[in-house]
């Protein structure tokens, strides 16, 4: 898995910090952008909204990530966060996921079945069987869109998404805090809240878990 943070909004805090004073502030927007106050100021502004759940201000922060080497069973669990998700995936239709000299197509493997020798065989099995099945069809002339169907979930895909802050920390919560989230897609979200940390620290308080305590 590899995970890059390609473009975000250039200043969260002022960008949240404008829409929530705008709410309630005589000025013009454009006023108070010219004569801002301190960041300890916008700070203190922004976690009472944060705290008061007055989170539309947060859509008008947005970051976009470049994914690549993550199973289709990552994309279906991540495609199910549509509001304020933007998602742009490699087409199976496009590209070929013909064998090439042998080798079989990239692939994710659980820890679990990694960790058990006798899984890890049966597993492997059925990666050869399925390419070895891709590739009978494409020389029986099926059309790669339909030849796909054979493919498994574990198979590697790429991915570009973008997302507001606010969707941003609604899918942190339900895929890395709540207990029971599945280990792949817990791991892409941590490593995309630290990638975000790295440009916005002061975001650390409301993701509800310390990264470094994290041993994903």
């Amino acid at each position: 898995m590899r995970v890059d943070l390609i473009y975000t909004t250039p200043d969260y805090l002022m960008a949240i910090w404008l829409a929530g004073h705008t709410c309630h502030s005589p000025l013009a927007p454009q006023e108070l952008y010219r004569d801002p106050v301190d960041s300890s100021k916008m700070a203190k502004l922004v976690d009472f909204l944060i705290n008061a759940k007055h989170l539309s201000v947060l859509e008008h922060c947005s970051m976009t990530f470049a994914v690549s080497g993550v199973s289709r069973a990552l994309l279906a669990q991540y495609s199910r966060h549509r509001i304020g998700v933007s998602l742009s995936v490699q087409s199976q239709r496009y590209v070929s996921e013909r064998s090439s000299g042998g080798a079989i197509f990239d692939h994710v493997v659980p820890p679990t079945i990694m960790a058990s020798p006798e899984a890890l065989e049966v597993f492997m099995k059925a990666m050869e069987s399925a390419q070895d099945a891709y590739d009978r069809l494409i020389d029986c002339k099926i059309p790669r869109e339909d030849a796909r169907f054979v493919l498994p979930g574990a198979i590697c895909t790429n991915f570009v998404t973008t997302l507001n802050l606010r969707s941003f920390l609604d899918v942190y919560e339900k895929r890395v805090n709540v207990k029971g989230a599945q280990w792949e897609i817990r791991e892409m979200l941590i490593e995309m809240g630290r990638l975000l940390l790295e440009k916005e620290p002061w975001l650390d308080r409301y993701l509800g878990v310390k990264l470094e305590e994290c041993s994903c």
